[in-house]
């Protein structure tokens, strides 16, 4: 666990700079292979900043609300902590579908050539979830178990025990989805289908991750899954039939 990397460079934060700048990198030269001009690839990557940063704050928030109850400024302390990526999923998204109905460019398009880099940006975010101590996962005596230091969140709840390395998990499920994407992109690559395939593997993996991360009670709900998990399961649903409907086109 390494929060800070030097002065007041923090990790999640530099590694949350990394994946944007790299996720942006490998677009437009998707971008420029698919005959979409640079410039569109900028502005659409702007609009996903803005918006996923603002998507992963307001879903927590919505979901942790008795913790900003009369300190409503807290809600802007980003410093702090506390980010639903889900909240930032959809948002990006739905903004997207904005920008492309002006831009007139079609949707499934810009979201086939931009979702391999968002499963890339999640990989090396989530490096960052793990020096930095959040999201951690639940107690295990599995050999690969983690043993944060005094002072971190895990070590708070849990004492000296160790626990799955959840945010690796998730790090490793990112890079997964990731060359899977690529990889069949090569076989099929009907429009719509990078997206549903997106989808569907980001919600299996979240949706599985989440059974050994640790959620606080109130974020439990029926059969004791989180409510990211039902997030997960909507996502995965979705990704079916975008997959299906992308089966029917030539």
């Amino acid at each position: 666990m390494h929060p800070v990397l030097f002065g007041p460079v923090k990790s999640f934060g530099f590694l949350l700079a990394v994946s944007f700048a790299v996720g942006i990198w490998f677009a437009v030269r998707r971008g420029r292979r698919a005959g979409v001009a640079v410039e569109t690839i900028y502005d659409l990557s702007f609009v996903i900043l803005v918006s996923s940063l603002i998507g992963v704050r307001a879903a927590y928030v919505v979901t942790h609300l008795s913790q900003f109850a009369g300190h409503p400024w807290r809600v802007f302390a980003f410093n702090e902590g506390g980010l639903t990526l889900y909240g930032g999923l959809v948002l990006a998204i739905a903004a997207s579908w904005v920008f492309c109905r002006r831009r007139r460019l079609p949707f499934l398009r810009a979201a086939d050539l931009m979702l391999p880099s968002v499963a890339l940006g999640i990989g090396i975010t989530r490096i960052g979830c793990y020096l930095g101590g959040c999201c951690f996962g639940q107690p295990c005596d599995l050999p690969w178990a983690v043993h944060f230091p005094s002072g971190a969140p895990a070590t708070d709840l849990f004492g000296s025990a160790g626990v799955h390395p959840a945010q690796l998990y998730s790090s490793a499920g990112g890079f997964l989805i990731f060359g899977l994407l690529l990889w069949w992109e090569r076989r099929s690559a009907r429009l719509g289908e990078t997206l549903g395939r997106f989808l569907l593997l980001y919600g299996l993996q979240r949706f599985l991750v989440d059974f050994v991360r640790y959620y606080e009670p109130s974020q439990r709900l029926l059969f004791g899954w989180s409510n990211n998990q039902w997030f997960s399961l909507g996502f995965a649903a979705v990704g079916v039939l975008v997959i299906a409907r992308a089966a029917r086109r030539r």
